[in-house]
């Protein structure tokens, strides 16, 4: 008899659907594809029959096909995991919690620095800090990329030349524009997985930031006061973000094993009714 460990993943998702021609991009030649778009309206007649589902909780290890083998004695039904849950569909399956911080290192890769300072433009007349644009740190001499920019937060997220390198939490970064060399001073560095992401509500509503600045008389002028938070707001890190999204596709509904064979032969049916 299979184990969970012996068992791969089977092919059978896409059996019952139908092809049909399809041109991608500027390709003259159409090719076969599955239409499925044809589940939708099955779905609709399925999976809205609660004496039919029920949750379930996905833990660390766990693959469609383990759990279908673990619920069903065979792994040819992973596919209803996928049939059932949209947000799996649309974001892909959960990574094990042991796995997350190596996950938002590969999805956000760069570095994120933090100034007190306008970065959206120079007196209204042309962009500070613009995205492709080449920075450099004027004590560490770490130069990089400009990926995104995030005025309302402060933030520049940039890619470094040299990968591994860092900026220093309070040097000035600057970056040659139109009218010349143009600097900010960075209060904050860190990872970008470590950065804000952004701010929310204590019911876990975004919260938009409105930059005020308040000038010392020191030259160049440095703010004393920047983009505040409320101090009821609770600041949402790219890493904490991941790991929420994760939390909610580790929640999914399972067709119950006393009715999966039904389940699947109706699917099987009403699928042949529209092919």
């Amino acid at each position: 008899m299979q184990t969970e460990e012996d068992i791969n993943m089977p092919t059978t998702f896409f059996t019952n659907f139908q092809n049909v021609t399809y041109r991608f991009g500027d390709n003259e030649t159409p090719v076969f594809t599955k239409k499925l778009s044809q589940y939708v309206s099955v779905l609709d007649q399925l999976r809205n029959t609660e004496t039919l589902i029920e949750k379930y909780t996905v833990i660390a290890g766990d693959r469609p096909d383990t759990i279908s083998f673990r619920l069903y004695g065979t792994v040819d039904y992973y596919w209803t995991f996928f049939l059932m849950n949209e947000h799996i569909r649309e974001s892909g399956w959960s990574v094990p919690s042991y796995d997350l911080l190596a996950e938002s290192k590969i999805r956000y890769p760069h570095r994120t620095v933090t100034t007190n300072q306008d970065i959206s433009t120079d007196n209204g007349s042309y962009e500070l800090f613009p995205v492709g644009a080449t920075v450099t740190g004027v004590t560490s001499s770490v130069t990089g990329t400009i990926i995104r920019k995030i005025p309302d937060m402060g933030q520049i997220i940039i890619n470094p030349t040299v990968a591994g390198t860092e900026f220093l939490p309070t040097e000035e970064l600057k970056f040659t524009s139109v009218d010349g060399e143009k600097k900010v001073r960075l209060v904050k560095e860190s990872a970008q997985y470590d950065s804000v992401h952004h701010y929310e509500d204590a019911d876990g509503v975004y919260q938009d930031l409105t930059p005020t600045f308040s000038f010392t008389s020191d030259s160049p002028p440095l703010p004393t006061d920047w983009i505040t938070p409320n101090v009821n707001w609770t600041a949402v890190t790219y890493r904490d973000r991941l790991e929420r999204k994760n939390s909610e596709l580790q929640q999914i509904v399972v067709v119950k094993p006393s009715a999966i064979d039904g389940f699947v032969s109706e699917f099987k049916t009403l699928m042949k009714q529209r092919l």
